[in-house]
């Protein structure tokens, strides 16, 4: 039952409205989004309420007699059908209101409308409408072009029928079919870019079973649902390396539409971070340090709401549920720092190998799209399943090793490790107070060449450092103090200041 049950439509029913969007003839079963052109042509002969929220009340009803239920949510109009919720064109709905141009009210004089007036009515269409939380607890499942697919506990999966309940706004357009889970066959074109990528890495079966999580996780939409989410960023220095490509399996895999390419630098453009609303992955290739390490990409990895605004449109409330994946050839220096619940939430996956010339198949990526879809499908599929089972990704030494080595560009950690030792007994003297740990950090700081606008304040260096595993911060009468750390070398007792 729609919801234009429920509205108080001026005038015609809505089953006589189809009569008027038809010609007199039966109105088909509503078909979802594609059945909004059906309201592009004819007139609307007569209403009982002209106003604004009168037409918009015969709208809505109209509009769900034909699409069946709509929902307005995430800054747009969704209708179900067939098997997933599809946005409404905007110009389809102008060209709805259109109708009712010259249209008299209770056989009265005839009304004649503007600009203003179609934006009125579609403003309280959408209010009528209005289910803001609609998408933002989508069902955990992938849904491909003949079912639903579903991993059960222990990795079983199962299938079922499309359903307007799981709030889906994208099909995957590939088959299940029989539900294979064969290894990726060595002839194929996906086989060859994912092997001949790692090949000759010690850890390339864990990269490519990374890989195919990636896909999973994405597909699934539990990227920002698994215990300890994961922001990825493929690393590849030298030229033909395989990243982009291996990236762009996300847009291979996903429908047009369900990937998104904000860098990190434009996390904080609420109109552009809007952008992330319905999307299943965010792929781009720019990536910065002071970025990644700003609130916004923090809570668009784990999948806290954001708020953005369209052009021209209010602000708005989701829930992000997008894949985070950036491709480099160098990572950035930290400048302001990282705090550890960020470090934990990313991965670093390195591409080493430059793919001989006569290895490279030009347009792979096309050719897996065109020719292996249910393949790459079946390769996701094993990846959620491993997820499912895990409840982690499979995390490639390399990657760890990497991540480790690109803390280090960040001046407190560099510094932390030339300049500290972690120790359980008080030196000689006392512990050092945090305004001492401080200035000698900013003078090793400025002699390795960090320009001081990047550095933290006082109070940020002394949080950080408390929350180092091995730290603790105490407050005496003179002032803070780091206790469990002592900077390398022996020191006669100072008496220090507090900043």
């Amino acid at each position: 039952m729609g919801r234009h049950d429920r509205i108080e439509s001026g005038g015609l029913t809505p089953s006589a409205e189809l009569k008027v969007v038809t010609g007199g003839r039966r109105a088909p079963d509503p078909v979802g989004a594609d059945a909004v052109d059906m309201l592009r042509s004819g007139q609307v002969s007569d209403i009982e309420n002209g106003g604004e929220v009168g037409v918009a009340q015969h709208l809505a009803a109209t509009l769900e007699g034909v699409c069946g239920d709509v929902v307005r949510a995430d800054g747009a109009f969704w209708a179900w059908g067939p098997t997933c919720w599809r946005e409404l064109p905007e110009n389809s709905l102008r060209l709805a209101v259109h109708r009712y141009n010259g249209c008299t009210v209770q056989g009265r004089k005839p009304m004649w409308i503007g600009r203003n007036f179609i934006n009125g009515v579609l403003a309280e269409v959408g209010t009528i409408l209005s289910e803001p939380d609609y998408f933002n607890n989508p069902s955990v499942a992938l849904n491909c072009s003949d079912t639903v697919v579903e991993i059960a506990k222990g990795g079983t999966i199962t299938t079922r029928q499309h359903s307007p309940d799981d709030r889906f706004r994208f099909t995957i357009p590939a088959r299940y079919g029989n539900g294979r889970s064969d290894p990726l066959p060595e002839g194929s074109m996906l086989h060859k870019l994912v092997t001949g990528a790692f090949h000759g890495d010690p850890d390339a079966e864990a990269k490519i079973d990374l890989v195919g999580e990636i896909l999973g996780a994405a597909a699934f939409g539990i990227a920002t649902r698994l215990p300890l989410p994961k922001a990825f960023v493929f690393l590849g220095e030298t030229a033909s390396n395989g990243k982009s490509t291996i990236a762009s399996l996300l847009e291979c895999l996903l429908p047009e539409g369900a990937v998104s390419h904000i860098p990190p630098s434009a996390y904080e453009d609420e109109r552009r971070i809007v952008n992330l609303a319905g999307k299943a992955a965010n792929v781009a290739d720019e990536l910065s340090a002071n970025a990644i390490a700003g609130e916004t990409f923090k809570a668009a990895v784990t999948g806290n709401a954001l708020q953005g605004r369209d052009v021209y449109a209010s602000a708005m409330t989701f829930v992000p549920r997008a894949l985070h994946l950036f491709t480099t050839n160098a990572l950035p220096r930290f400048h302001g720092g990282l705090d550890r619940g960020l470090q934990r939430r990313l991965v670093v996956l390195r591409f080493n190998r430059s793919i001989p010339e006569d290895e490279i198949v030009e347009d792979i990526a096309d050719r897996i799209r065109n020719d292996e879809l249910d393949l790459l499908l079946r390769f996701a599929i094993a990846g959620a399943q491993r997820l499912s089972e895990h409840r982690a990704y499979t995390l490639p030494a390399s990657s760890q090793e990497a991540l480790r080595d690109w803390l280090r560009l960040d001046p407190l950690i560099e510094w932390f490790e030339q300049r500290v030792d972690l120790t359980d007994h008080e030196p000689p003297g006392g512990w050092h107070g945090t305004s001492e740990l401080f200035r000698d950090f900013k003078a090793w700081a400025l002699d390795e060449g960090y320009a001081e606008k990047f550095l933290p304040i006082v109070n940020t260096f002394g949080q950080r450092l408390r929350a180092i595993p091995g730290i603790e911060g105490r407050r005496i009468a003179k002032g803070a103090i780091i206790v469990g750390a002592t900077l390398k070398g022996t020191r006669a007792f100072q008496q220090f200041e507090p900043w």
